[in-house]
């Protein structure tokens, strides 16, 4: 079974062309936000691996919301922006709160690019791009789509992921998160983030994905330990 989710996973990655892998810009190369940003969104969405693409390409962390099929989350996105629409997000250095991708996608351009742009090499329709990222949804077969476990959760500090999101493995471990409804931290070590120097000294070594949860003390790396961890800890 693991063979078959990690082919399906890698299948992802090939349809977005390795989309997340690589950054546009660098952290060192920009003026860090004070606060991290917040994403509302589900691992299925094809509009949410957009901008979730772009906030790796651009070596940003951000705070992620699940808000798949029956989070209770969604009520706090409805009562945020006005509805039940992903991606949303929401910038507390600028006072900012968007919906739709392409819209957010060039929010993040204009702040955090240092001139630069994520997105595709040469220039992709818009339409074009959602069709592929739908495409790219399908071999992974409704993960990440519907939340299944809603239990209280008061107190718990959010779990660090230190990630990529072209990574067929990250991608796992995202889906689990997602689908038991859990706020995490993502961590963005794109090929050439000076942010992986961090991820080595706190791991031993440059690995994705790496899970921290601070309300255990626990920290490991392999995709499959970290499911089984996280359905142990926090499934049903």
């Amino acid at each position: 079974m693991s063979l078959a989710n990690d082919l399906s996973s890698f299948a992802a990655t090939v349809v977005r062309l390795g989309r997340g892998l690589y950054p546009r810009v660098t952290r060192d190369q920009r003026r860090e936000p004070k606060h991290l940003l917040e994403l509302y969104d589900f691992e299925a969405c094809p509009y949410c691996r957009k901008v979730r693409e772009a906030l790796s390409e651009l070596d940003l962390d951000y705070i992620e919301r699940p808000t798949a099929q029956g989070s209770p989350r969604r009520a706090e996105l409805k009562k945020l922006g006005g509805k039940v629409q992903v991606p949303f997000l929401i910038d507390r250095n600028t006072g900012t709160q968007l919906y739709e991708s392409d819209d957010i996608i060039a929010y993040l351009n204009e702040h955090y690019g240092a001139g630069k742009r994520a997105g595709w090499s040469l220039p992709l329709p818009s339409f074009v791009d959602d069709v592929v990222s739908a495409a790219a949804s399908l071999p992974r077969l409704g993960h990440g789509r519907s939340c299944r476990t809603t239990p209280e959760r008061d107190g718990l500090e959010p779990l660090v992921l230190y990630n990529m999101e072209g990574s067929p493995y990250c991608r796992k471990v995202r889906e689990t998160l997602c689908e038991i409804d859990l706020d995490y931290v993502v961590r963005n070590v794109p090929k050439g983030s000076p942010q992986r120097a961090d991820l080595k000294e706190r791991g031993g070594k440059v690995q994705v994905p790496y899970l921290i949860d601070p309300n255990t003390g626990s920290a490991m790396y392999e995709s499959d330990d970290i499911i089984a961890y996280l359905e142990e800890t926090y499934g049903n």
